[in-house]
């Protein structure tokens, strides 16, 4: 038996049966099932009845109709979760949404795919919440719209979604989610440790800075009398975990021989500056390349969150042979702030010497966006299973705080070869009073030895 679809207008029917989108996509199973129901059914503005002919043309033309019509109905407008908050803070969720016209049937809110609170207008009470660790729901200061969470733990971290749903007859469901992270920073700056009381030309520094715990670890960076210290001078620890939530430790070493043409005006100034940067948006784009003899295809797959474009490669080709030059280019996508780019050879971060930085691009509109070079000879352990994966991911980030602690190197009024240390540790306000402190120091000694 075999059925047939067409319309049916101001007609009253005994019976109606909601369709989705899934069953018409999937009609052969739903028609399986359909001489279980009780003909005539409505679905939509659209009546199936019995037929002993199919007729495709009316079937194909109720298909793309009822398709484009279920397009429309409710809508999400914005869905507000915050990208990073502070351990403790309070926490408003935010689920905009548009009904265009049909009634409520249901919100839900779930941390990572497992519901924490629902509101339903229907019940009474309408809202009904769901014990989850890290979430610390606020019942009476909760709606329809919004969720609402009077303080964080490192346990509140997670993605975030609100699910949707109306009432017949279009029995809608639309679910949208964003993550959020939670960060820890630390009551003190950054600490050096290792400075001697003096030191002497041909002497080695060596000092380490120390920070935390945090959440995410920190990135350590070396100034040398304002000037960034060389790499060769820097060594980094990988952070390490601390007894107090799973926190981390983060230190950094600068080591270096003290040399005259470092010294100014009989000084030297060493500050570490630690900097706590959280993620908000990762994107990539990875190419999927086949050995020569094997005959696959170039494959190409993207990973973007909603609403966001990727980053662009271009220049690779479908296939390469060991010993080939591979030479392709990494582009990010226009934005405000410039991603980190970062590329990947078979899931493993890639070297610094295969990499070509180009400077970023700067649009009318006042975006941006950056380049990064990718060259390397193709090695028989780079192809695994007769194929090479290469990706690149952009990373979007923002500074969540920036604190520094600096030591001044002092030369001694009477034998210029030796130096005394003075620590200086602190925020913004503190780094001034030392820079100032460092000026009026310095104006003391030059006064000394004129009138010596």
């Amino acid at each position: 038996m075999v059925w047939k679809w067409r319309w049916e207008e101001d007609r009253a029917l005994p019976e109606f049966f909601p369709l989705s989108p899934e069953s018409f996509q999937t009609y052969p199973k739903f028609l399986s099932q359909v001489p279980l129901l009780q003909w005539p059914v409505r679905a939509a503005g659209l009546n199936l009845y019995r037929s002993n002919s199919w007729n495709m043309i009316v079937l194909t033309v109720a298909f793309f109709a009822f398709t484009c019509g279920s397009c429309l109905g409710v809508r999400f407008a914005y869905l507000g979760v915050p990208g990073s908050v502070s351990r403790g803070d309070s926490i408003w969720l935010d689920c905009g949404y548009d009904l265009e016209g049909d009634e409520l049937y249901s919100v839900k809110w779930y941390k990572d795919n497992v519901e924490f609170y629902r509101f339903l207008p229907s019940d009474k009470p309408s809202a009904q919440m769901y014990s989850l660790d890290g979430v610390f729901l606020d019942l009476l200061r909760s709606n329809a719209t919004h969720a609402f969470l009077y303080t964080s733990d490192l346990d509140t971290e997670g993605t975030y979604g609100c699910e949707v749903s109306t009432e017949v007859p279009s029995f809608r469901t639309i679910k949208a989610g964003k993550e959020l992270r939670v960060h820890v920073i630390p009551k003190e700056g950054p600490r050096i440790y290792g400075v001697q009381k003096t030191y002497r030309i041909g002497d080695l520094v060596n000092m380490t800075c120390l920070f935390g715990p945090s959440k995410p670890p920190a990135q350590i960076t070396w100034y040398i009398n304002g000037e960034e210290a060389p790499a060769t001078y820097v060594y980094n620890n990988h952070p390490s975990d601390d007894q107090d939530d799973d926190l981390l430790m983060s230190d950094s070493r600068l080591s270096f021989a003290l040399e005259p043409p470092r010294l100014w005006q009989g000084s030297l100034s060493v500050r570490c500056v630690a900097s706590l940067s959280q993620v908000h948006a990762t994107s990539s784009l990875e190419l999927i390349v086949g050995e020569g003899t094997s005959g696959a295809e170039f494959q190409r797959i993207l990973h973007v969150p909603p609403g966001q474009e990727g980053p662009v490669i271009t220049g690779g080709l479908p296939r390469y042979y060991v010993g080939d030059i591979v030479d392709v280019n990494c582009s990010s996508a226009r934005s405000l702030d410039l991603p980190q780019l970062e590329w990947h050879i078979n899931d493993e971060v890639v070297r610094s010497e295969f990499l070509t930085p180009y400077p970023p691009t700067h649009y009318p509109d006042g975006l941006s966006s950056t380049k990064l070079g990718l060259r390397f000879r193709v090695l028989p352990e780079h192809l695994r299973g007769d194929e090479m994966r290469l990706k690149c991911t952009a990373t979007l980030s923002y500074t969540i705080t920036r604190t520094s602690a600096e030591t001044l190197l002092l030369g001694d009024n009477h034998r210029s070869s030796s130096f005394h240390t003075s620590d200086r540790s602190g925020t913004a306000v503190t780094q001034v009073l030392s820079s100032c402190l460092q000026w009026l120091l310095i104006l003391m000694c030059l006064t000394k030895r004129t009138l010596s």
